[in-house]
């Protein structure tokens, strides 16, 4: 489906953002997803250190960004099933469900945090959703929880802060999550600019949006993700921050291979922009010639 774009504008959707459209055909189009709190304008830092020649798209969820009055989906899939609609008003998105070899313009998704969970549950759907996607970046994703009484334990958490966001000066409650031990690499000046960021957001409506994909309502993913990382169909890459103890330690743990960010802990695009891109740039590059 044609569409009008301009740089760094919305496009006819109110969730897709262009933060840099190539006139001509790209050698890749990029698609990032936000994670919980974020919104397109998160990757805006990685567009001056990308290939000229690669078209570079963001959405924001739903209750995030200009998306945060929009209607909240009721499940993972509908969060899945509203990537995939925006997936549809990308350019020559048709050549999603009908590719043709040589022809269609390779589209990768990169995905952060929440993002990457979403991206996840969406890998295990292509098939049955019958798109063309090369491949995807998952930075600091979530396989799940696989015991019940970690999901209980997770849950009885999660409604602590669903209660907070939705009852409390959003502020206060993003100067307290910002002081998780996940967020420890960050400093002073850091966190008080992504409460900062934060605040534009409307705490009900994130509220909501954890009380929907709390980790603790999230399926364990790992086994089919372990399958689907043979596929040749499509790759999945895996990105921790050098100083994402946390995340380092799960993925190493259940041997999945990752690349690592450099000087960067668990957002590793916000804390290290030019490294990420780097790294972005050299898997994608191997993913083409493979």
């Amino acid at each position: 489906m044609p569409l009008n774009i301009h740089s760094g504008k919305s496009l006819n959707s109110s969730q897709l953002n262009a933060l840099r459209p190539v006139q001509n055909k790209p050698a890749l189009r990029l698609l990032f997803v936000h994670g919980f709190l974020g919104s397109s304008q998160d990757w805006l830092s990685l567009v001056e250190y990308l290939p000229a020649t690669w078209d570079l798209y963001a959405l924001d969820l739903p209750g995030h960004g200009r998306a945060s009055d929009m209607p909240i989906p009721s499940d993972f899939d509908g969060f899945v099933e509203n990537i995939c609609q925006q997936l549809q008003r990308l350019p020559d998105s048709q050549a999603l469900e009908n590719p043709v070899p040589d022809e269609q313009v390779p589209v990768f998704l990169v995905g952060y945090s929440l993002g990457a969970r979403l991206l996840m549950h969406l890998a295990l759907q292509i098939q049955q959703r019958n798109i063309a996607i090369a491949g995807f970046v998952l930075e600091g994703g979530n396989f799940g929880l696989q015991l019940g009484s970690e999901k209980q334990e997770r849950w009885q958490n999660d409604c602590r802060w669903i209660d907070r966001f939705a009852q409390q000066a959003l502020p206060d409650v993003l100067h307290d999550w910002y002081q998780q031990p996940v967020f420890s690499s960050l400093t002073s000046e850091q966190k008080s600019r992504l409460v900062e960021e934060r605040s534009r957001n409307d705490g009900k409506a994130l509220a909501k949006v954890m009380a929907v994909t709390s980790l603790a309502k999230q399926e364990y993913l790992l086994p089919e993700l372990h399958s689907a990382g043979q596929s040749t169909q499509y790759k999945i890459y895996y990105v921790v921050g050098e100083h994402d103890a946390k995340f380092s330690h799960l993925y190493a743990q259940n041997k999945v291979p990752y690349e690592v960010i450099s000087g960067a802990g668990h957002n590793t695009h916000k804390e290290q922009p030019h490294i990420y891109a780097q790294k972005l740039t050299q898997l994608l590059s191997i993913a083409q010639t493979n």
